[in-house]
């Protein structure tokens, strides 16, 4: 049974728009410091973690997600600002518990630390994937459709420059403190920040229950209802390829500028500020696209740019003075063409493929499996690379070459998507030559 509930206002949404940028801001200082940036990797390391365990560690997180549409009856009773406060809240402490690890090494050695993290990790890729199910019909239900496109770019502007200044400040700490403050203390500060955005989450309105039962029958026969909705189906098996070819060529591309164009390790990690640099670019343009032309012609152009990517790092310059220079050209592309992808995608889901009425259901089965094919994608790729090493000079090629294949494919799929809002590249075209023969 669904309960009443009075709709919210677009004006009460709009109000209350602020705080939901400022609340993921402060959760993207929270992740970046600590599980999804590049301290987290160093600091199991520290640990003396070898590579697999590592591995096992990071694949934790994104395989949680699957129990996702299970959870979604009991989230939608328990309300989706309800549960996702709680366990946003409860995934700081675990967080701050991990931090423990370094004296846990040092009492009881390596593979008792290896228990913890695992444990740690474990309740926070839980905790991520209850509030995740409540915080995107949540997040559907807060943005007005009408400006979905703006507010997503204005929001990606903030988190970018955000996570710029928090990974500055973690490098910073890094290089300047010692033991295991140089990766505990970022971690802290990002505990901090995380605690933060709670706060101004609790600030927004709406993301109250829609059932007053757990009904398992009812559950599953949404669920049917979302696997049997063709639009739907349509949208995650190109995202699963998109997304999949994409995480193969992507997954390396430091390993590639390393070993193969020959940049120092410093120099690759400054790639990502060419990255940051075009997402800042693409974002505020993009979002107005979107809210004026629909989401499938920034869809294909997203998706083109992703095609080009392998293509152009193979082009790169090996070992030569201006190496650097084409490869940052080359992640200024990416970070607009990623953009332009992900923003286009992002607001097709809410506005085109999901029913408000069935958000929780739908979002969840979402999340479940574009978390699942997310992260087995760098684990595909791996498997690829270490297949074609002992075959090819430059196994990379082969990667690359193989990751155009889902994505092509996925722009067949692509094509057979229907979506109110989309204005046809052929209609654009048309408007373009009639503007310009005006001038």
């Amino acid at each position: 049974m669904t309960p009443m509930t009075t709709a919210l206002t677009d004006r009460q949404k709009i109000r209350k728009l602020p705080f939901y940028i400022a609340a993921m801001t402060m959760n993207s200082v929270f992740t970046t410091l600590t599980v999804f940036g590049s301290v987290f990797p160093l600091f199991l390391a520290d640990l003396g973690l070898d590579k697999a365990r590592i591995g096992v560690a990071l694949a934790l997180i994104p395989y949680a997600t699957l129990i996702s549409p299970f959870m979604a009856p009991f989230v939608s009773k328990w309300g989706f600002r309800r549960t996702f406060l709680i366990v946003w809240t409860i995934r700081k402490f675990i967080i701050t518990a991990m931090l423990l690890a370094p004296a846990i090494l040092a009492t009881a050695g390596p593979d008792a630390a290896f228990v913890w993290v695992t444990l740690c990790i474990v309740g926070f890729a839980l905790c991520r994937a209850a509030g995740d199910t409540g915080l995107l019909p949540w997040t559907q239900e807060l943005v007005p459709n009408d400006i979905r496109g703006k507010f997503m770019a204005f929001e990606n502007v903030i988190v970018t420059l955000a996570q710029i200044a928090v990974v500055a400040l973690a490098g910073f700490l890094i290089d300047h403190l010692t033991g295991s403050a140089r990766y505990t203390t970022p971690m802290g500060i990002g505990v901090v920040g995380g605690l933060i955005g709670v706060l101004l989450f609790s600030l927004l309105p709406g993301g109250k229950p829609t059932r007053q039962t757990i009904d398992l029958r009812a559950h599953l026969a949404e669920v049917r209802i979302a696997l049997g909705d063709r639009n739907f189906i349509f949208f995650m098996s190109m995202l699963t390829l998109v997304t999949l070819g994409s995480g193969l060529s992507g997954s390396f591309i430091p390993l590639f500028a390393n070993e193969q164009i020959g940049l120092s390790p410093g120099n690759v990690v400054l790639l990502s500020i060419g990255s940051s640099a075009g997402t800042l670019l693409a974002a505020l343009p993009v979002g107005w696209a979107l809210d004026r032309i629909g989401n499938k012609p920034l869809m294909w152009i997203g998706l083109a740019a992703l095609l080009a990517l392998p293509l152009c790092w193979l082009a790169v310059p090996r070992h030569a003075p201006d190496s650097l220079a084409f490869a940052m050209g080359i992640s200024f592309v990416a970070g607009i063409g990623g953009a332009t992808w992900s923003m286009s995608w992002s607001r097709f889901l809410f506005n085109a493929a999901v029913p408000p009425q069935h958000s929780a259901v739908y979002l969840s089965v979402y999340y479940a499996w574009s978390s699942f094919v997310g992260g087995s994608g760098p684990l595909l790729a791996g498997a690829i690379l270490t297949a074609l090493a002992p075959g090819m000079s430059n196994p990379y090629a082969g990667l690359f070459a193989i990751s155009l294949i889902p994505m092509l494919i996925g722009g067949g799929v692509l094509g057979r998507l229907r979506d109110h809002e989309a204005v046809s590249l052929r209609h654009l075209a048309g408007r373009a030559l009639r503007r310009a023969s005006r001038t």
